[in-house]
C-alpha cells in the first residue's frame, strides 16, 4: 500500500451568517459607548466632588485637615464601583482591546510606593491611600483598553467643557462660587472658584481646559471650541491663579511649536534642542543673577509661603534622606505626622502637601521613588512626543503633550502627582495613557533588504 505524505488539516472557517458581522459591530459599538458613558461620569464626579461649593470656615478646614486620613468609605465604594463596572464591560467585550496594558515602569513605581507603607507612622493610612492611587489607575486604563486614545480624550474634553459651563452658570446663582470673606487667607477673597475646593484647582483645571479646547479649535474649526477656550481663560483671569495664568500662555505657545514641528523627525528634533536652549537660558539667568535669586528663596514668604513648606520637607529629608516617610505618610497622618516635629509656621497645619509634586514624591518615598517618578512621567513621555507624533496622531497628541508640560511646571509650585482623586492629577492620567496608546500604535518605518542589481563576482 502506498503511503501518503502527511499534511497538515487546517480546518475550514466558518463563514458569518448574513447580517452576523454587522450585528458583531453595532454589539462592539455599544459597549465602547457605554464604557465611554462610565467613564465620562467617573471624570465629571471626580471634578465636581462630594462638597462642590463647600463652604471654608476655619474651623471647617481645620476639621477637615484632621479628618484627612483617606477614609472616605463612599468615595471608596463609588472608585470600586466604576472599576467593577469597567471590569464588567470587559468581561462581555467580543472585540480586540484597543490597548495592552505594557506601561510596566508605572506599575513598579506603584510596587515601590505599596513597600514604602510599611514604614510609615501609620502604614493603614498609607495603604489606603496608596490602594485610591490603585484604583484611579486601574479605571483610567482599563477605560482606554476599552475605548482607546481618541474616546478617552473626547470623554476628558466633554467632562472638562461641561464643567466650564456649570462654574460660568454658578458665577451669578450662588455666592459659593468665589471666595467668601471668611477665608483666613485674605488674598484669596474675591478669587473665582466656581464649584471647586479652592481657586489653585479652579485656576489649574481651567487653564488645562483652555489648551484643550484652542487645541480642538485648531484640528476642527468649529467655532464653539473657539468659545469655550476663551471661555476658560477669563475664567483662569478671574481665579487670580498666577501660575495657572502663566502656564496658559507659555505652553499655547509651545505647543504651537509642537504642532509645526511634528510632521517629521528631523522637525521634531528642533523642538528638543529649543528645550535644551531654554534650560540653558535658565540656568545662564540664574548665575547672572544670583543673588537677588537667593535673596528670594530666602525668603520663608515668598511664592506665598511655599518656601516655608519646603524648609519642612528638607529639614526631614536632612534626618531621613534614603527612604522617605513612606507614600502619603508626611502630612496629614494624625498627631504623629512627621511634619509636625518639622513645622516652622502656623499655619502648615492645615497644609496637605508639600506645594511641589517632586518634592513630595521625595520626602514620601525617598530617592528611588523620585527616579522613578521622573523616569516614567518625564523621560518616557518625552520620547513618545518626540519621536511618536505623525499628522494622522496630532489631534491626540497635541493635546496631551500641553497637559504634560503644564503638569510638569506645575508640579514646581504645586502638588498633583499621586495626589489622592485631585481633578488635575487624574487629567494627567487621562494624557499620559492616551500619549502611550498612541504611541504603541504609530506606524513603524519598514525595513527591507535591497539586492544588488548586479551581483559582484566573488574572487578567489
Amino acid at each position: 500500500m502506498a503511503s501518503t505524505p502527511w499534511h497538515r488539516d487546517v480546518p475550514t472557517p466558518r463563514l458569518a451568517r448574513p447580517g452576523e458581522a454587522a450585528a458583531k459591530k453595532t454589539e462592539s459599538a455599544r459597549l465602547i459607548l457605554v464604557a465611554q458613558i462610565f467613564y465620562f461620569t467617573f471624570l465629571m464626579l471626580v471634578f465636581i466632588g462630594q462638597q462642590p461649593f463647600a463652604s471654608r470656615t476655619q474651623d471647617e478646614l481645620v476639621a477637615m485637615a484632621q479628618e484627612n486620613s483617606g477614609s472616605d468609605l463612599f468615595k471608596q465604594a463609588l472608585f470600586i464601583g466604576f472599576a467593577l463596572l469597567l471590569t464588567g464591560v470587559q468581561l462581555i467585550r467580543r472585540y480586540p482591546p484597543r490597548y495592552r496594558f505594557t506601561l510596566w515602569p508605572l506599575a513598579i513605581m506603584l510596587g515601590w510606593f505599596f513597600l514604602t507603607c510599611s514604614w510609615g507612622v501609620d502604614p493603614f493610612v498609607s495603604f489606603k491611600r496608596a490602594m485610591q492611587q490603585l484604583i484611579v489607575i486601574y479605571i483610567t486604563f482599563s477605560a482606554l483598553s476599552l475605548i482607546g486614545p481618541e474616546r478617552l480624550l473626547q470623554a476628558l474634553r466633554y467632562a472638562l467643557i461641561l464643567s466650564l459651563v456649570i462654574c460660568w452658570v454658578s458665577l451669578p446663582l450662588t455666592s459659593a462660587a468665589v471666595h467668601p470673606p471668611t477665608e483666613s487667607d485674605k488674598a484669596l477673597i474675591g478669587a473665582w472658584r466656581g464649584f471647586f475646593f479652592h481657586k489653585n484647582i479652579a485656576g489649574a483645571v481651567m487653564a488645562l481646559t483652555f489648551m484643550v479646547a484652542a487645541n480642538a479649535w485648531v484640528d476642527t474649526k468649529k467655532w464653539y471650541y473657539a468659545l469655550f477656550s476663551v471661555m476658560a481663560f477669563v475664567f483662569v483671569i478671574g481665579t487670580k491663579s498666577k501660575t495657572s495664568l502663566a502656564l496658559s500662555f507659555a505652553i499655547l505657545g509651545v505647543c504651537a511649536v509642537y504642532r509645526a514641528l511634528s510632521d517629521s523627525t528631523q522637525k521634531r528634533a528642533v523642538l528638543l534642542i529649543m528645550v535644551a536652549l531654554g534650560m540653558v537660558g535658565v540656568l545662564w539667568l540664574y548665575v547672572a543673577f544670583q543673588p537677588v535669586v537667593e535673596r528670594i528663596f530666602a525668603d520663608p514668604t515668598s511664592f506665598t509661603g511655599r518656601v516655608s513648606i519646603w524648609e519642612v520637607d528638607l529639614a526631614y529629608l536632612k534626618d531621613h534622606p534614603f527612604l522617605g516617610a513612606g507614600f502619603g505618610g508626611f502630612w496629614q497622618v494624625g498627631d504623629r505626622s512627621p511634619s509636625l516635629d518639622y513645622l516652622n509656621q502656623a499655619f502648615q497645619t492645615l497644609t496637605a502637601h508639600s506645594h511641589n509634586g517632586y518634592l513630595e514624591i521625595l520626602v514620601t518615598t525617598g530617592p528611588l521613588g523620585l527616579v522613578m517618578l521622573l523616569l516614567t512621567f518625564l523621560a518616557l513621555p518625552a520620547i513618545w512626543f518626540l519621536t511618536g507624533a505623525t499628522p494622522q496622531n496630532r489631534p491626540i497628541m497635541v493635546p496631551c503633550f500641553a497637559i504634560w508640560v503644564f503638569v510638569l511646571y506645575q508640579n514646581l509650585l504645586e502638588t498633583s502627582f499621586f495626589d489622592k482623586d485631585r481633578q488635575v492629577w487624574v487629567i494627567f492620567l487621562a494624557a499620559i495613557a492616551a500619549a502611550h496608546a498612541t504611541y504603541k500604535a504609530r506606524p513603524l518605518p519598514q525595513w527591507r533588504r535591497r539586492f544588488l542589481a548586479r551581483p559582484e563576482a566573488s574572487h578567489g
